[in-house]
């Protein structure tokens, strides 16, 4: 049962969202034999955070993201050292919180942090840097003191870092070139833009590639 919904999860974005919510069906229905198990509700998390990231309507968006946030949870609940719970609870929460606004997320800013934080310390390596991406990411669209934690010069580090990790996954050269460009240092938004125009499109990962070349080109837009 689990090998099929891991097989749909893997080809998320052939099929979308069929693959996808096949997948949840199968995991949850493992879920039920076995409640204890991190694994599953880590893979339930992800499988609603793409749910999330590649649906249009924001009531899909928004439901999606919630029930990715519940999975993370149960996950890090389960297993507090499994990198991959702390990266899809925090991935869901953020993204929840984008949906909903800043100001009706404010809760989330802190556990976002600490369980990126957490992925970090535990693999930043974790599908093409995610920890790192997702923490300087963090960093940079967060509010500042007194209200959140954002710090660019925290962002700066780590997304540099998610860089040189994950050079072949677009986001990495985007959200750097993003935080560059908000730091006036257009020449190197530049370069990193036109290095993740310039990564091949990868076969499982349409949707991906299509959505990430559509950002890159806004961000180059941006830069004149």
């Amino acid at each position: 049962m689990t090998a099929e919904a891991d097989k749909l999860l893997a080809e998320r974005e052939k099929d979308f969202p069929a693959n996808l919510l096949k997948a949840r069906e199968g995991y949850l229905e493992a879920f039920k034999a076995d409640d204890k198990n991190a694994e599953l509700s880590a893979k339930l998390a992800q499988v609603m955070f793409w749910l999330g990231e590649y649906s249009e309507a924001k009531e899909d968006r928004d439901k999606y993201f919630g029930e990715g946030v519940e999975h993370g949870k149960k996950a890090v609940e389960l297993a507090p050292e499994a990198v991959a719970a702390h990266v899809w609870y925090a991935s869901n929460m953020g993204s929840h919180g984008l949906v909903r606004g800043i100001m009706s997320s404010l809760f989330y800013l802190g556990p976002i942090e600490k369980h990126a934080k957490k992925a970090v310390e535990l693999d930043e390596t974790y599908f093409e840097a995610a920890p790192l991406r997702l923490l300087g990411r963090f960093y940079h669209q967060a509010p500042g003191w007194p209200v959140g934690s954002g710090d660019a010069k925290k962002a700066l580090g780590l997304l540099e870092k998610a860089v040189q990790v994950g050079p072949q996954f677009a986001y990495n050269h985007i959200y750097l070139a993003e935080l560059y460009l908000s730091r006036g240092k257009k020449d190197d938004a530049k370069k990193l833009i036109e290095q993740a125009l310039a990564l091949p499109e990868r076969p499982d990962m349409p949707i991906h590639y299509k959505r990430s070349q559509a950002a890159a080109l806004e961000v180059q837009k941006q830069i004149g």
